[in-house]
């Protein structure tokens, strides 16, 4: 991931950040089946709905986010939705 420092700013490329939200998204279908890797399974979809904030990506509008949400939900028996993992500062 490249990070150029400007004048007390942080600069993040966006193709470093789309690379790193496919690697997330690998992480939740592998560890899909693990029961007790919950605590990383809901820290991995709240990684992606930032990186989603940091591209400019409305997360309730976000269509594969919402289908590896209901993918989630029918394979662990939970209820999670869009708005557990909405981000705004």
């Amino acid at each position: 991931m490249s990070i150029i420092n400007l004048d007390k700013c942080v600069a993040v490329e966006e193709k470093a950040m789309v690379h790193r939200r496919e690697e997330l998204y690998k992480l939740i279908q592998e560890i899909m089946d693990e029961l007790d890797l919950e605590t990383l399974m809901i820290n991995t979809l709240s990684k992606i709905a930032f990186i989603d904030y940091l591209l400019g990506i409305d997360v309730m509008e976000n269509k594969c986010f919402n289908s590896m949400i209901d993918i989630v939900n029918s394979n662990r028996k939970t209820n999670y939705q869009l708005h557990d993992f909405y981000i705004r500062f």
